[in-house]
């Protein structure tokens, strides 16, 4: 037997022992490893070249008050943009519920309509006026250029030409406003009890529109064929469309309105009104 004489281990006859190289330091790429190691867990201190200490109050270099205080902004911004989008599906919903109404219950649509007014609507309806303002100027123009081909004379004069579309909006918007306001003003003065909002009379006086310009825009398209008889078809059409539209307006006062005695009475100062301020606006425009 024999013992090592540095660790003092029995070894056996032609054993050597390996206590020395056990001692001796480890390779230099283990110690590449574990400084690698090292490194990293100092760099989970740090958050985008910030010290450990500060990441916690701070996210993509902002402070983290900063950050809160963006993300509650965005989310409600897109609550309110989501909120927006719903009422104008509501408002889109409810001028196609009146348009479907008015196949099979014209006046029921009208007064379900002016009940369950919203500002928005009214002014959908003035948009609407506008674009059909605006085909109708186009249709008008092919129909002139039309006839011109078979001899007549034709001339275009763009700056009357867009001046007609405007007056023609700004016209018909105060038409409306005017025919509004007059229908809320009497109304509330000649009943007791029941009191209309300028929302409910702002959806009656927006009925002419919502019915005329249907009609209108097929009458001006038959008035583009060159023969008397057609033109004659489109003549008849106008006529029938504003029949219908004061007709309509006139269940629409009907069904926010106490007296049926007072009816006649209300509809006829606010139709009378609106000749007036449409007189007015015309020498104006």
């Amino acid at each position: 037997m024999k013992y090592c004489t540095n660790c003092g281990r029995q070894l056996a006859d032609d054993e050597v022992c390996t206590c020395r190289q056990q001692a001796q330091p480890q390779a230099p790429n283990q110690t590449q490893d574990n400084n690698a190691q090292a490194d990293n867990a100092a760099q989970q201190g740090q958050f985008n070249g910030q010290p450990q200490g500060s990441a916690h109050g701070q996210f993509n270099g902002q402070p983290q008050g900063s950050a809160q205080s963006q993300a509650v902004d965005n989310f409600t911004q897109q609550v309110s943009a989501a909120g927006q989008q719903l009422q104008n599906d509501k408002n889109v919903a409810s001028i196609i519920t009146f348009y479907k109404g008015l196949v099979k219950k014209p006046a029921q649509a009208a007064a379900d309509f002016v009940k369950n007014a919203n500002m928005a609507s009214g002014f959908i309806f003035i948009g609407l006026f506008a674009i059909v303002e605006v085909v109708l100027s186009v249709v008008y123009l092919l129909s002139s250029v039309i006839g011109s081909i078979g001899g007549f004379g034709f001339s275009f004069y763009p700056a009357s030409f867009f001046e007609g579309i405007f007056s023609g909006i700004v016209g018909e918007a105060v038409k409306v406003l005017i025919l509004a306001a007059v229908i809320l003003v009497v109304l509330n003065a000649v009943q007791k009890d029941k009191k209309v909002t300028f929302a409910q009379t702002l959806s009656a006086a927006c009925l002419y529109d919502a019915v005329y310009l249907p009609i209108i825009l097929v009458a001006a398209i038959i008035d583009i064929i060159p023969f008397q008889f057609f033109g004659n078809v489109s003549s008849w059409l106008h006529t029938f469309a504003g029949v219908v539209g004061y007709v309509s307006i006139f269940f629409g006062v009907r069904a926010i309105e106490e007296d049926d005695n007072k009816l006649p009475l209300v509809c006829g100062l606010a139709f009378l009104a609106t000749a007036i301020g449409s007189t007015i606006v015309n020498a104006i425009f």
